[in-house]
C-alpha cells in the first residue's frame, strides 16, 4: 500500500478533481509532495521487543457492532454490500455475555460476517435483549470515539448512487482526488445505529470485494488523546506494525476538517502489511476541544464497540500484558468458537477481545 500521508506545509499544491467536503485522510491523499517544508512528523516508535509469535495475525478478525434491529443491520452487510456469514446464532450466548459482563441471557441474536476470500476484517453483528443508547449519538467530529468503518468499493459512484436510491444518506457527493498518478475516491454514509461509514475507491490497487463489489473491513477509524500512547500499546502488546503516520496541519487542513486556527492532527495507521484488511487508524487532534465518549461503549450500547483478534498463544500475551489491565476469562464457549479468551481495554477506551479457539 502506498504512503497516503505524504502531507506538506499550507504551501503544498493540491490535486482536487472534484472538491467535495474531505476528511483528514482524504486531504493527505489530495497532498502531492511539492512545495514546501514537510509538517512534523510524529516520532517513530521502536518494534516491541517481545516475541510475538503468538498472534496468528496483526489483523483484528472482527470487528464488534451492536445494532437494535439485526434484519436491518443484515440487509446492509449481507444483502448490499454482499457479506458471506460465517456464522449466524440466534439465543443466547451466555459466555461471551459473561466476557463482555453482563446477564447470561442478555445476548439475543448474532451473526459472523466477512467478504469471500479474506480470513481479517470482518464484522461482529450483535442484538442485545436491551439495546442501549447509541455510542456516536451527537459526537463531535473532535470526540474521543470509535469513529467509522472503511468499507472499499468497485465504481465508488454507482454504489453511491445504488445505495442513496436504496435510501441512505450520505455527507456529501464522492470527492475524487489524485496523489503521485493515483487516484482515490471516497464518502461518508451514515448506516443504522449512528454508524459511520467510509467508501472508498482506490483505482489503481484494488482490494478484495464481494460479488456485489464492497470489502469489509480494510480499516477502522477511532481517536485518542495520546497518539505515542495508543501506538505504544497495540505495538509492544499485540505486535501491530507501524504503516504510515502524518501530522496534518495548516489552513487547508484546518478547512477540511472545520479545524479552529493554529490545530491540527496526528494520524497512524496499524497492522498487518501483508493483510489489507483488519487494520487500526488511529488520530489524535490537538488545539481542540474533545469529549472522552468511550465510557458509552460498553455493552450493550449501539454501534462500534471493539475489535477482537485471534490468537495461537494465549498464555504468553497475558503474560506480557499483566501491567497493562489484560483480563484472563479462562476458557469461554462462545459464536467465536470454543477456547481461552481475555480482554483489554487500549489507553483510550477501546475494548479489545482475543480470542485462541481450540477448533
Amino acid at each position: 500500500q502506498p504512503n497516503l500521508m505524504a502531507v506538506k506545509s499550507d504551501h503544498a499544491r493540491l490535486c482536487v478533481m472534484n472538491p467535495a467536503p474531505m476528511t483528514r485522510r482524504a486531504m493527505a491523499m489530495m497532498v502531492c509532495a511539492s512545495l514546501g517544508s514537510a509538517s512534523a512528523s510524529p516520532p517513530v516508535l521502536a518494534a516491541p521487543a517481545a516475541s510475538l509469535a503468538a498472534f496468528s495475525s496483526q489483523a483484528f478478525a472482527y470487528v464488534v457492532v451492536s445494532v437494535a434491529d439485526m434484519d436491518q443491520a443484515l440487509d446492509l452487510w449481507v444483502r448490499r454490500f454482499g457479506l458471506e456469514t460465517v456464522t449466524r446464532r440466534e439465543g443466547h450466548d451466555a459466555g461471551l455475555a459473561r466476557v463482555w459482563g453482563l446477564s447470561p441471557d442478555a445476548i439475543e441474536d448474532q451473526a459472523l460476517l466477512r467478504t469471500a476470500g479474506t480470513s481479517r476484517g470482518g464484522v461482529h453483528l450483535v442484538r442485545f435483549k436491551w439495546p442501549g443508547s447509541a455510542v456516536r449519538e451527537g459526537a463531535a467530529p473532535t470526540d474521543l470515539v470509535p469513529k467509522s468503518i472503511d468499507v472499499s468499493v468497485v465504481d465508488i459512484q454507482q454504489r453511491y448512487d445504488e445505495l442513496a436510491a436504496a435510501g441512505y444518506r450520505f455527507r456529501s457527493p464522492v470527492g475524487t482526488m489524485k496523489n503521485k498518478g493515483q487516484t482515490f475516491s471516497q464518502v461518508h454514509m451514515a448506516a443504522h445505529d449512528e454508524l459511520n461509514i467510509v467508501l472508498l475507491e482506490q483505482t489503481e490497487q484494488r482490494k478484495e470485494t464481494s460479488a456485489k463489489g464492497y470489502g469489509v473491513a480494510p480499516m477502522i477509524v477511532f481517536t485518542t488523546g495520546d497518539l505515542l500512547r495508543e501506538v505504544a500499546f497495540f505495538r509492544s502488546l499485540m505486535g501491530l506494525e507501524l504503516l504510515s503516520q502524518s501530522r496534518l496541519a495548516g489552513p487547508q487542513i484546518e478547512k477540511a476538517v472545520g479545524l479552529p486556527a493554529g490545530a491540527g492532527l496526528d494520524v497512524s495507521i496499524l497492522g498487518d502489511p501483508k493483510n489489507d484488511f483488519g487494520r487500526l487508524e488511529i488520530v489524535q487532534y490537538e488545539g481542540v476541544k474533545s469529549q472522552n465518549l468511550y465510557p458509552r461503549t460498553k455493552p450493550p450500547a449501539r454501534g462500534m464497540l471493539s475489535v477482537t483478534y485471534r490468537v495461537s498463544d494465549l498464555s504468553s500475551v497475558i503474560e506480557r500484558g499483566k501491567t497493562l489491565g489484560v483480563v484472563d476469562h479462562g476458557s469461554v464457549n462462545s459464536i467465536l468458537g470454543a477456547g481461552r479468551m481475555a480482554s483489554v481495554n487500549s489507553p483510550a477506551g477501546l475494548r479489545v477481545d482475543l480470542v485462541e479457539t481450540e477448533h
